[in-house]
């Protein structure tokens, strides 16, 4: 019997505008396609997405993580032993532990014949609602994308924050997007911990007057007991994105009474069956749940659409609305946004989509260093 197999392509994707949030901008969203392929013959595919506009070593190592794990699949080490006993839950490493899982469960569920979200659940949703989200920095193109994801039938919009040197800036942003949208759309803020607790509160509560549906990220992410303050200090629920790492972080956000909703993104939590647990705790301390992209392509972006219509719960408007950011998402039959709700791919099993080769090939062209790693047996 052959043993197990792992590739893993990297890729170069550009984006349709620049991408601004409090960390900053970028223009191209660089990961890698991981395929992993069983004795049997059947191919499952993941995404390594590092979160965007951090330093370039974080994708290297994890791209060093998948090559020692194709050597030890090759050496027959089964992927859920490699998982089951995985130990780097630095950045990195969550990144590539949801990359070779994602692969795992694609595997599985093809295997089964049933999508993805089906191997993780009997009764999953058939759909879910999502957000818009604008990142434009200025006021004026802001509004302009706000009433344009308004007029595509969004109802729940979210506003990146954070970036202005003033506050009155700031607030005149906010307000330029609300009266674009009106007063029945949902409007959400996503600081990405740019502001200290006294700022924060400061903020939130000049903007009352705005009507914010919720508020991700006000203080960086460490701050549980600044959090807390936030939520004990102001009217609009808040909701925690960075800080979201482990079980251990989410227990102490909940016994903190720091947050009413947990935003979950795959590459940072370590995978789908981590963000299932973690969805599971929250029902628990009756927190809601936000299954949130990281701007990746469109294994990720399925993978996250399957978790999210999987996790048990109060799901909130999920930030998967994404793929239109990226030039291509490298697959075929990812479902679009209709009237601010994505189906989920059920016709065809695992994830429901199949790599574009075509737009890989030129997704290869930008990349600096084009070879894959590759471990296979011969």
């Amino acid at each position: 019997m052959s043993s197990w197999r792992l590739t893993v392509q990297p890729y170069a994707v550009p984006l349709r505008r620049p991408l601004e949030t409090a960390y900053g901008s970028t223009t191209l969203r660089r990961g890698a396609l991981v395929s992993l392929i069983a004795p049997d013959g059947t191919i499952g595919h993941g995404e390594l997405a590092c979160l965007p506009q951090r330093p370039t070593h974080s994708l290297q190592d994890a791209l060093q993580l998948l090559a020692a794990c194709a050597f030890d699949l090759h050496n027959g080490t089964p992927p859920e032993t490699i998982l089951n006993h995985w130990a780097r839950w630095d950045e990195a490493g969550t990144a590539a532990r949801a990359a070779l899982e994602t692969a795992l469960l694609d595997l599985r569920a093809r295997q089964y014949g049933c999508s993805l979200a089906e191997l993780l659940t009997p009764t999953p949703r058939p759909s879910i609602a999502v957000n818009a989200v604008i990142t434009a920095s200025d006021c004026d193109a802001a509004a302009t994308a706000a009433a344009a994801a308004r007029d595509a039938g969004y109802r729940v919009i979210k506003l990146k924050v954070g970036m202005a040197a003033r506050g009155e800036e700031e607030i005149a942003r906010v307000a330029a997007v609300r009266a674009a949208i009106g007063p029945d759309i949902a409007l959400r803020l996503d600081a990405n911990g740019a502001w200290t607790p006294e700022q924060a509160i400061m903020m939130l509560r000049r903007l009352a007057d705005y009507n914010l549906a919720l508020v991700e990220q006000p203080v960086p992410a460490w701050d549980i007991e600044g959090l807390a303050r936030v939520r004990r200090s102001v009217s609009v629920p808040i909701a925690a994105d960075e800080a979201v790492t482990s079980r251990e972080a989410v227990e102490q956000l909940c016994v903190a009474e720091a947050v009413d909703a947990l935003v979950l993104k795959l590459p940072v939590v370590g995978g789908i069956t981590v963000a299932h647990a973690l969805a599971e705790l929250a029902a628990r301390h009756q927190c809601a749940i936000v299954v949130t992209s990281v701007f990746e392509t469109g294994i990720g972006l399925a993978a996250a659409m399957h978790t999210a219509a999987a996790v048990p719960g109060e799901l909130l408007a999920c930030g998967l609305a994404t793929a239109s950011s990226l030039v291509t998402t490298l697959v075929t039959g990812l479902p679009k946004p209709v009237h601010g709700q994505l189906a989920i791919p059920h016709d065809e099993p695992g994830l429901g989509v199949a790599l574009d080769k075509e737009a890989l090939r030129f997704c290869a062209d930008l990349m600096e260093d084009r070879h894959a790693i590759t471990h296979a047996s011969d």
